[in-house]
Order: C-alpha cells, then sequence, then structure tokens
C-alpha cells in the first residue's frame, strides 16, 4: 500500500516534468525492488513530480526487449532506464542518441554495455567465493553454469566461473538458454553435481517452472541476484536497494542538467550472502562454520 501511494504521483502527468521510460529485462523481484527504491527515493527528495514513467515489462528475449525499446522511443521519452543487460544491450541497438540509464547489469565494460549516450549502475560479485562456498558443502568437481547468449553479463558471469575453476581441478558445464523450455531439458540431460544460476532474467523467472525437474538431482545451487533464495542452498547479491538509491541520484542528475555527461558510472563491490541451511539439510550436505558465520542471512 505504501509503495502503490508513493508510486501514484509519478504516473501523473505533469507539464514541466520529464518522461522516462522504463524497460525490466524481465519481471523479476531484483529489479522491482531498484524500481521501488527509485520511487521511494525520489519522493523523499521531492522530485515525485517532476518525472513521469512508462513501464515495460516485456517477456525476456531480444526481440520483446528491442520493441518495449523502440516503445518508448515512440513514446519520444527523454531518457529511457534498463534493468539487466537484456534491456541494456537493446537500448544501445535501437538508440545512440537517446539517453539511456541502467541498473543491474554485471560488470558492464567487460560486457560491452557502453557508450557516449549510456550511464548507470552496475555491480560485479565474487564468483570465486560462490565456489568456495559450495565447495565447503561437499566434494564439487562438476560445476554447471546456467546463462543467457542474449544477455551479455550472463556470459561474463560464465567466463568468470569458468576462470576461476581452472585451477581448482573443477569442470565447468556450459548450459546455454534461448528459450524457457531449453532449461528442464537441459536440467534433465546434462552432468554436474552443482549448478550456478547467472543473473540471466530468462533463466530466474522461468527456473522454479522446473524445480521438480532439477530437484531429481540432489545437488546444491548457487545464485547470484536475489529471488530464488528458497532454491539455493547460497545466494551471493549486490544489493537492490543500494541500486535503486544510485539510480535515483543518477534521475534527479538528469533532471537537472538535461544531460547525462556529467554522470558517473558506478560498479558496487559489496555483496551480501545468504545460506539457506534448511536446504542443505534436506539436501545432505556439510554444514560448515565458516559458511554460517560468514552468512548476513541464515534461513533455517
Amino acid at each position: 500500500m505504501i509503495l502503490s501511494f508513493l508510486a501514484g504521483p509519478l504516473h501523473a502527468a505533469t507539464k514541466d516534468g520529464i518522461v522516462a521510460g522504463v524497460v525490466f529485462s524481465g519481471d523479476l523481484p531484483f529489479y522491482r525492488e531498484i524500481h521501488e527504491e527509485l520511487v521511494r527515493r525520489l519522493f523523499e527528495k521531492g522530485y515525485d513530480k517532476k518525472v513521469r514513467f512508462i513501464i515495460q515489462r516485456p517477456n525476456p528475449d531480444a526481440l520483446a526487449w528491442s520493441n518495449a525499446i523502440r516503445k518508448m522511443i515512440a513514446y519520444d521519452a527523454s531518457l529511457i532506464i534498463v534493468y539487466g543487460s537484456g534491456a541494456a544491450r537493446a537500448a544501445l541497438y535501437e538508440s545512440s542518441s537517446v539517453p539511456i540509464i541502467y541498473a543491474a547489469v554485471y560488470e558492464p565494460e567487460r560486457s560491452g554495455i557502453k557508450g557516449s549516450n549510456i550511464r548507470g549502475v552496475g555491480y560485479r560479485i565474487p564468483v570465486s567465493s560462490i565456489i568456495r562456498y559450495l565447495r565447503k558443502t561437499g566434494d564439487i568437481k562438476k560445476i554447471g553454469v546456467l546463462y543467457s547468449d542474449a544477455e551479455p553479463s550472463t556470459k561474463t558471469q560464465y567466463d568468470d566461473v569458468k576462470a576461476a575453476c581452472e585451477s581448482l581441478s573443477i569442470d565447468v558445464v556450459k548450459i546455454p538458454i534461448k528459450r524457457p523450455s531449453e532449461i528442464g531439458r537441459r536440467l534433465r540431460l546434462m552432468s554436474y553435481d552443482s549448478l550456478l544460476l547467472t543473473s540471466s532474467a530468462l533463466i530466474n523467472k522461468y527456473f522454479p517452472d522446473y524445480i521438480l525437474v532439477f530437484r531429481k538431482k540432489p545437488v546444491p545451487l548457487a545464485a547470484i541476484i536475489t529471488g530464488l533464495e528458497e532454491y539455493s542452498v547460497i545466494t551471493l547479491s549486490t544489493d537492490p536497494r543500494k541500486q535503486g538509491d544510485i539510480l535515483a541520484r543518477n534521475l534527479i542528475q538528469f533532471i537537472n542538467n538535461g544531460d547525462i555527461s556529467g554522470i558517473e558510472n558506478t560498479e558496487l563491490l559489496k555483496n551480501s550472502l545468504t545460506f539457506n541451511m534448511r536446504l542443505a539439510i534436506d539436501l545432505g550436505l556439510d554444514i560448515p562454520v565458516e559458511l554460517l558465520t560468514e552468512s548476513d542471512r541464515v534461513i533455517k
């Protein structure tokens, strides 16, 4: 109810305000938290009547992202806000002139999310830490990595996992996903003794639909963004609220200056660790004291 109250004024037309097109790479809790914090901060700082949002939550695929971006351009949006690398890449492809502000993009520079008309807040996750935590729960020798070629940051995450495993005698199983139906089939047919979900909007949105297929193999799951903690033994994620706070500052700067040239790119390095001890016990995994003490949240 509070969020509805806060968001209401932002969707009302205003003479002196700007129109901000917002495109989600997928309707994920992680992106929703970022946007809710953006709304909250604008309200607190008195900018709620200076911006009108037009929000699109397309299905997580390249064509849908491009169509959503084109709609924003057709609406003559003053700028486009994108959540996730899929929508960010589509925005860069569709326009080189409309200002773009992004959030929830892993390693933006390495993932190719850069240009003269784009700024934003990215993040970095130490995937070597995820692997270290997984190894403490049991004998991990083959880790499967689910990612999407249409979302460049998730391919970067796969590359980071592969690099981290080279010196650890751990095989990395490459599991690219192009459409939701492939998730269940790959989970059933591929061989792995642990699984890592990248930040892919496609995978995080549809993975719960195939949880019964996954659970036929009693292996630990790790995730890079929040939203699937009930299924993941380990979740190491950046704080979506912090991203929303920085995004609000960037948007306010744009409102005041009329361009994004003065906005500095930000990359968040601080992460939060969630350990699902209840699930670990159900899977018969080891419960290391170190993992309990280092976790910011323990699900019992």
